[in-house]
């Protein structure tokens, strides 16, 4: 399965964040501490469209299945 990835800033990861609570995916408490940096080794969240939100020493990276699917999340995350 081929993966794309892409680099976020950190206003994007925190809109990301958001929009994430705004679904009732993450709690409000949650994205709080994550935009502190308070985020655990193991962090991954889920994209509405299939891929996910995650850490990496490069900084917040969206991942996902090469394809529309990416896109969207990808658009998603930056719109």
């Amino acid at each position: 399965m081929n993966t794309d990835s892409y680099l976020i800033s950190p206003a994007c990861f925190s809109r990301a964040l958001g929009h994430l609570v705004g679904l009732g995916t993450l709690s409000a408490h949650e994205a709080v501490r994550y935009r502190h940096g308070l985020v655990p080794n193991s962090f991954k969240l889920p994209l509405p469209h299939g891929g996910w939100l995650e850490h990496s020493p490069a900084g917040y990276v969206i991942r996902g299945v090469r394809g529309p699917s990416f896109q969207a999340d990808r658009a998603w995350v930056l719109g």
